[in-house]
C-alpha cells in the first residue's frame, strides 16, 4: 500500500483505532498535529490559533510549542508568534534529494512552463492529497503559486486523477473507502466523476481539470510511474483559465504533457 502510505498527520492523530493502539505515540502524533497546522498556510500562528487548528488544549498546544522551538522545527516572530523553523526544511532534505526525477526533468518542465504560462510540477500522493516535490513556473503573473511542499485534494484535480491512475485496485478501493470515513462531502464527487476519469486517463495517458479543483485554473496532468518501492509520481500543469480554451487543453496541452511525461520516463530510467 505503498500509495497511500504517506498519510496526513492531522488525520491520523484524530482516528479512533490509533489512540486504541497501545504502540500509537499520542503525544508525538500531537506534535506532528503543531507542524501540520502550517501545512498551505502563509504567516505566523499564536498557541491559541494552534489549539483552535488542532483541537488540543492551551496548556498542550503550549507545551508542545516550547519543544518544536527548543528543538529547531518552530522559531518566533517579532511578536512572539510562531513560525516554522529550519528544522523541518533540514529533516525535509533527505526526502527530496532522493527523487532524482526533480534534476532530470527540470528542463523539460521548464519549457512546458513557458509554453502554456503555468505552473508545472511533479506530485505525489500524501493520504487523501497530494504534495508538489518539484515545482516550475517562468510568470508570476497568476495569483496561485504553489510550491515544493504544497498540498491539495486528490479528488477535483487532474495531478490527483494521474496519481490514482497509477493505484492498484486495492489501493484505489482504499482510496475511496478512506475518503468515505474522513471527507464524506467528497464522497460523491469522487465515486460518480472521478472515478470515471480515472479509467479514462488509463486509456489516454493524460487527465484534465477544467477549473473543478480552482475556477481560474485549468489543470493537465499526465503518471510518470511507481518507484521500486511504490510511491507514485505524476506531472501536472496548472494554467491560467484565459490562455487555452477548454477545447485546447484536451486537443493541445493534453497530448503535450503525455509526451513530456514520456520524455521523463526516458530520462529517468538512462538517468
Amino acid at each position: 500500500m505503498a500509495a497511500i502510505s504517506s498519510i496526513d498527520p492531522a488525520s491520523r492523530a484524530k482516528a479512533p483505532e490509533d489512540h486504541a493502539d497501545p504502540a500509537f505515540a499520542t503525544t508525538l502524533a500531537h506534535g506532528l498535529d503543531v507542524l501540520a497546522a502550517f501545512r498551505n498556510r502563509s504567516g505566523s500562528l499564536s498557541n491559541a490559533e494552534l489549539a483552535l487548528h488542532t483541537g488540543l488544549s492551551r496548556p498542550t498546544v503550549s507545551r508542545l510549542t516550547h519543544t518544536l522551538e527548543q528543538l529547531g522545527y518552530l522559531k518566533r516572530d517579532a511578536k512572539g508568534r510562531f513560525e516554522l523553523g529550519l528544522g523541518v526544511l533540514a529533516a525535509a532534505y533527505p526526502v527530496l534529494s532522493a527523487l532524482k526525477v526533480r534534476q532530470l526533468a527540470r528542463p523539460l518542465i521548464r519549457d512546458f512552463a513557458a509554453y502554456t504560462g503555468g505552473t508545472v510540477s511533479i506530485a505525489m500522493p500524501f493520504g487523501l492529497d497530494f504534495i508538489y516535490v518539484e515545482t516550475v513556473r517562468t510568470t508570476d503573473a497568476v495569483a496561485h503559486l504553489p510550491d515544493v511542499g504544497f498540498t491539495g485534494t486528490l479528488a477535483t484535480t487532474a495531478v490527483g486523477r494521474a496519481l490514482l491512475s497509477l493505484f492498484t485496485a486495492d489501493e484505489q478501493a482504499a482510496y475511496v473507502a478512506n475518503v468515505k470515513a474522513e471527507r464524506p462531502e467528497e464522497a460523491d464527487y469522487v465515486e460518480k466523476r472521478m472515478l470515471p476519469d480515472i479509467e479514462l486517463c488509463k486509456e489516454r495517458g493524460f487527465a484534465v481539470s477544467l477549473g473543478e479543483w480552482r475556477r481560474e485554473i485549468f489543470g493537465v496532468a499526465a503518471p510518470l510511474y511507481r518507484t521500486p518501492s511504490g510511491d507514485c509520481l505524476s506531472v501536472n500543469c496548472g494554467i491560467p483559465s484565459f490562455r487555452f480554451s477548454a477545447e485546447q487543453i484536451e486537443r493541445e496541452c493534453g497530448p503535450r504533457i503525455l509526451g513530456l511525461a514520456r520524455s521523463i520516463r526516458s530520462l529517468v530510467a538512462n538517468g
